[in-house]
């Protein structure tokens, strides 16, 4: 890589940003596409309006935004995408000159990046849509799907019923047309609509669904009736009206490298397998396992391991799955293109992140 007079300088702004791929990633773009750019990773601890007149007087052509700054960015921007609004957050600053001054606008290309990982698998329009979490990354992920996709529904769920609470009611004053609700994190499946109930929950629900009311979400698995069927008290599923969503996203830590239900939030969590791959307990779920079924589409946005325990169990009943590296792939595609109006090499992107994952999977 050249560096010359006329380089233009992007760069990832977030603290810590040691581990980010993206000056990797958008460094071999540069040189693939002859752009001449470079981008550098910019570790900052404290931010303010003295860092938005630094960076406006620094002639940069674009940032990646991470955390825990994306709040921020948002919030200094002089204009922002209508994503980034409804977010409260963007992951991408551009700089543009407007006037004699420079101009921050600021973008957020989560969920675009999110939805673009999803098309490579599946349609989207018309279908139902079950989200569990409800972070920012759910909030991007939602907002998007109504924005330039019309699902049939959207199901959030998850293990605090106030935010959830709160999470869909933001959302409904930007989409009051929306059907948007919550599921029990216990539930074996969504109500059943006429003609598309399903009857084949699976044995694995019998220590999750039944009634148990999880979150006090506005529909729970009470729906699923258990009874007794022999020696020994052995518990069996009898399902009375659910059926599967079309597309599962998962967005919440679970699944994560040292991250499960029983540490979150713990100072010193416990060690669980960094491997390719996961064994799928109901601790390392989000939901009711019975709720995986083979007609769905299941997306995971954890990326490290590769093979989280969802993607595992998907993988086992023979769903759909699209990996979380797919998201951080794409939404620095939808970057690249707006840094520089050049589509960067996806399929190469594809094989370094992938590369990288097993690589530190087998650590």
């Amino acid at each position: 890589m050249e560096i010359r007079g006329n380089t233009r300088v992007f760069g990832i702004l977030g603290h810590p940003v040691a581990h980010s791929l993206s000056p990797l990633l958008h460094n071999m773009a540069f040189e693939n596409t002859g752009y001449p750019g470079v981008y550098i990773p910019l570790d900052v601890k404290e931010t303010g309006p003295f860092l938005k007149k630094t960076l406006q007087n620094l002639n940069l052509g674009g940032l990646s935004v991470t955390i825990p700054h994306k709040i921020w960015a948002f919030r200094m921007a002089d204009q922002s995408d209508a994503l980034s609004k409804i977010c409260g957050a963007s992951n991408t600053l551009l700089f543009k000159e407007k006037g004699g001054k420079m101009q921050m606008e600021a973008r957020n290309s989560d969920g675009p990046g999110a939805i673009q990982a999803l098309r490579q698998v599946t349609s989207i329009r018309g279908k139902s849509v079950l989200i569990c979490g409800y972070g920012g990354s759910a909030r991007a992920i939602a907002a998007q799907l109504l924005i330039s996709e019309k699902p049939s529904e959207i199901w959030i769920t998850g293990r605090n019923p106030t935010r959830i609470k709160s999470f869909i009611r933001d959302l409904k004053k930007q989409f009051p047309r929306a059907s948007i609700r919550s599921l029990d994190s216990g539930a074996a499946g969504l109500p059943g609509k006429a003609g598309k109930a399903r009857t084949d929950v699976s044995a694995s629900s019998k220590n999750r669904a039944g009634g148990v009311s999880r979150t006090g979400s506005s529909v729970s698995s009470r729906k699923t009736a258990r009874k007794k069927d022999g020696p020994g008290g052995k518990s069996s599923e009898r399902n009375l009206n659910i059926r599967s969503p079309d597309i599962l996203i998962q967005t919440t830590p679970l699944g994560m490298t040292n991250q499960s239900a029983s540490n979150r939030g713990s100072k010193k969590p416990e060690a669980r397998p960094t491997g390719r791959s996961a064994k799928a307990s109901d601790e390392d779920l989000p939901l009711n396992p019975a709720l995986i079924q083979p007609s769905m589409t299941v997306f995971d946005i954890v990326y490290s391991p590769m093979n989280t325990p969802l993607l595992t169990l998907a993988k086992k009943r023979k769903c759909k799955i699209v990996y979380g590296y797919s998201m951080l792939l794409y939404q620095a595609v939808f970057q690249f293109r707006w840094f520089t109006g050049k589509e960067p090499p996806i399929q190469r992107w594809e094989k370094l992140l992938r590369n990288d994952l097993k690589r530190k999977n087998k650590s």
